[in-house]
């Protein structure tokens, strides 16, 4: 039915009367579709697998068709109050996120259909060592260039989070970083700090929001800069590869990471057939200790298919010299990193995620070890590409390091 041409009267009747019809409608509220019964029984035979932070309860379930769930009530520190249910497919519990080894009661309930509970079951527990503990005993943290590098330890893969805090020139304690990691082992580089002494501190956090101590030293950066770009200059040997349509590899330092497939001015590639592995030469124009090199493969702002494919490079390795033999041999080499790329997703070729779109964009970042010698010439070995070509192509690469 439609309503129309009503006179200011009517329309004023209606919406009283729409009025009193919502106010006299009762509030619904959310219940168990069915309501009473009886309590299930108790679970029995409970026993206690104690584990770094967390615990696993394993028991024998009542014999009630009504059973739905059984609930464990626990604190993880003190005045954290947490619930974990586990349903009646289950004869186990995982209750996690610990903070640390005090024993605790934890009690569980079976609980009905009706939402009805048991009596509860009391049991006590002594979660091992959590990996937040564990993980800060393992850090280590020295000085690097513009900063410092941590390496950790953190066995049991847990999801954790690394925070790094300095202070202000007042004194205060402020953040610098924070990494968040699940990985076994690792290091990472936290930059953009003077070459002057100052404090620097470490905590680990975990999902739960439980937080370690905090470590700390006084600590004095290395002095680090970009290298200039306008001093390197290209270093053909006779054993590297050729270059495609005879590019100049001024490409791979122009600032320009753009142009599409139509401007070959904003990358460098070699050519088809150059072989695997297969490498390129130049020079920096100065003698520097090296602190990390960033790369941004071709199309990460405008091919973007061409990404994680074809020529774009997935494992290679930097070496460097200051003399180098005129034979283009390796004799006069030594090899300063092994580099990797990373896709953030691990999706498969073809498919990208905007992880993976913005790590292109702000380019593949690697660094040097503290004691890879000074170097002026670099040659890029490369070793297999994301799509096995027998090329590759990069858009841009940037130096970082000290000169000597």
């Amino acid at each position: 039915m439609v309503i129309k041409n009503l006179n200011e009267t009517t329309m004023r009747n209606i919406i009283i009367l729409l009025a009193v019809f919502v106010l006299g409608c009762k509030e619904e509220q959310l219940k168990p579709l069915a309501e009473g019964g009886k309590a299930p029984g108790p679970v029995s035979n409970v026993q206690v697998q104690n584990l770094p932070g967390k615990v696993i309860l394993s028991y024998t379930l009542p014999n009630d068709p009504e059973l739905l769930y059984v609930k464990a009530e626990f604190e993880i520190r003190t005045g954290k109050k947490m619930e974990m249910i586990s349903t009646f497919y289950n004869t186990t519990i995982t209750l996690d996120g610990f903070s640390n080894t005090d024993e605790r009661e934890v009690k569980l309930y079976a609980v009905s259909r009706t939402e009805v509970a048991s009596t509860p079951v009391t049991v006590k527990v002594n979660p091992l060592t959590p990996p937040i503990e564990k993980t800060l005993a393992s850090l280590s943290f020295e000085a690097d260039f513009g900063g410092i590098t941590t390496s950790f330890v953190n066995n049991d893969s847990s999801n954790i989070t690394i925070g790094v805090l300095t202070k202000d020139e007042r004194g205060a304690i402020i953040p610098a970083d924070k990494f968040y990691t699940s990985q076994k082992s690792g290091f990472f580089s936290t930059r953009g700090f003077d070459d002057k002494e100052r404090w620097f501190g470490l905590y680990v956090q975990d999902r739960w929001g439980n937080l370690s101590d905090t470590i700390g030293k006084l600590i004095t950066p290395f002095a680090e800069q970009q290298l200039d770009k306008k001093l390197f200059k290209a270093y053909k040997l006779p054993t590297d590869a050729v270059l495609f349509n005879n590019q100049p590899m001024s490409n791979l330092w122009n600032n320009v990471i753009a142009g599409g497939s139509s401007s070959s001015s904003s990358w460098l590639r070699t050519a088809n057939g150059s072989g695997v592995p297969h490498w390129i030469t130049f020079d920096m124009g100065v003698t520097a200790k090296l602190s990390r090199l960033n790369f941004v493969p071709r199309g990460a702002t405008d091919e973007q298919a061409l990404l994680y494919s074809a020529g774009d490079p997935h494992q290679f390795e930097v070496w460097g010299s200051t003399t180098p033999s005129a034979d283009g041999s390796f004799s006069s080499w030594v090899k300063l990193m092994d580099c990797e790329t990373v896709k953030p997703s691990g999706l498969p070729i073809g498919t990208n995620s905007n992880d993976d779109i913005l790590k292109a964009i702000a380019g593949h970042e690697f660094k040097f070890p503290l004691d890879a010698p000074p170097v002026r010439y670099i040659r890029i070995k490369m070793l297999q590409t994301w799509g096995n070509s027998d090329y590759f192509w990069m858009a841009e690469m940037t130096i970082f390091g000290q000169l000597r």
